[in-house]
C-alpha cells in the first residue's frame, strides 16, 4: 500500500530531521501532579513492570531512545522490540540499540506481529500523528497479551503564557494567510483528556489519563530552534518560516525572566490502560 499523505509528510520530515524527538527532550523534565520526572521517556520506561522475560513492543520506537531507557534499567530476560515506517529514524536505532533491541520497519495499522505477543506496549509521542486511529488501537490490542499493560504519551495544548503558546498565536494568521492550510495529523481526539478517554475506553480497561508539562525553558533563540521543528511550523514556506522567526523573537522578549530565559511548556498527556 503506498503510504498516504499524511505518511509521506512525516517520512520527508523524518528524515530531514531523524532523531529530532529525543534531541529535544530526553533532557526535558515533565511534571506530573506534584512530583517531577527526568523526562516523558522516563515516565514511559518506568511503566515496564520487573517481571522475568517480559516482552516489550516501542510503536513508533524513532531512534530507539524510549527503548535503551527501558535497556538500561536490566530487566530479567526483557526482549525489546522497536517498530517504525521511518528507515532514517531506525537507523539511527540500530546505531544506538546494536543488540539489545529487534528492530522492524511497518506500519501502525498493520502491526507485524502475531496476536497476544507481547506484556508491554509503549508509545511516545506518535499516536495522535497517525492516520486510523481506531485500526492502531485495534492492533495494539491485538497484540497484548490478555492483561497487558499500555503506556503512551501523547502531544496537547500549548501552555498558556509561555514562548509554546505564542508561537501558536503568531502561526495563526499567518497559515490563514497562506493559499493552502498545513496539513491536519492524526486525529484530534488524542490531544484532550476527554477525547483520549473516548478513544481508549472502548478495548481497553483501567484506562488512566494524566496531564503532563514538559518544562524546556532557555533563551529565546533556542526556543525558537525547538518550536521551529514542530510539524505546522515545519510546514511554512521558508519566507513565511522567516518572518515567524522574526515576530517571535521580538515578541518572546517580553516572557524572559531571570538569566534571559522564556518559559517553554508543552502539555502533553500519559495514558495508561491494560488489555482485556
Amino acid at each position: 500500500m503506498p503510504p498516504s499523505q499524511t505518511e509521506s509528510y512525516l517520512l520527508d520530515y523524518h528524515q530531514r530531521l531523524a532523531g529530532v524527538t529525543s534531541r529535544w527532550l530526553a533532557g526535558s523534565p515533565v511534571l506530573l501532579g506534584g512530583s517531577r520526572y527526568p523526562s516523558t521517556y522516563d515516565l514511559l520506561a518506568d511503566a515496564v513492570p520487573e517481571a522475568p522475560g517480559t516482552r516489550v513492543l516501542d510503536l513508533a520506537c524513532g531512534d530507539g531512545y524510549l527503548l535503551e531507557r527501558v535497556a538500561r534499567r536490566g530487566l530479567s530476560g526483557a526482549s525489546l522490540v522497536g517498530l517504525d515506517m521511518s528507515a532514517d529514524e531506525l537507523a539511527l536505532a540500530k546505531a544506538r540499540l546494536g543488540a539489545s533491541a529487534t528492530l522492524v520497519r511497518g506500519r501502525a495499522q498493520a502491526l507485524p506481529f502475531d496476536a497476544a505477543s507481547f506484556d508491554v506496549v509503549l508509545s511516545h509521542l506518535a499516536l495522535m500523528l497517525m492516520d486510523e486511529s481506531a485500526q492502531v488501537l485495534a492492533e495494539l490490542r491485538r497484540v497484548l497479551k490478555p492483561g497487558g499493560r499500555l503506556a503512551v504519551v501523547v502531544g496537547g495544548t500549548p501552555v498558556p503564557g509561555g514562548a509554546v503558546a505564542l508561537l501558536k498565536d503568531l502561526m495563526k494568521p499567518l497559515i490563514a494567510a497562506e493559499p493552502a492550510p498545513p496539513l491536519s495529523l492524526g486525529d484530534r481526539r488524542f490531544r484532550s483528556e476527554a477525547g483520549l478517554r473516548e478513544l481508549f475506553g472502548t478495548g481497553f480497561q483501567g484506562v488512566s489519563v494524566d496531564a503532563l508539562e514538559v518544562v524546556d525553558d532557555g533563551p529565546p533563540e533556542r526556543a525558537w530552534e525547538f518550536l521551529s521543528t514542530t510539524y505546522d511550523a515545519d510546514q511554512l514556506p521558508p519566507a513565511t518560516r522567516a518572518l515567524l522567526e522574526r515576530s517571535f523573537l521580538k515578541e518572546a522578549k517580553a516572557l524572559e525572566h531571570d538569566g534571559g530565559h522564556v518559559p517553554c511548556r508543552w502539555g502533553m498527556h500519559r495514558v495508561m490502560a491494560t488489555a482485556p
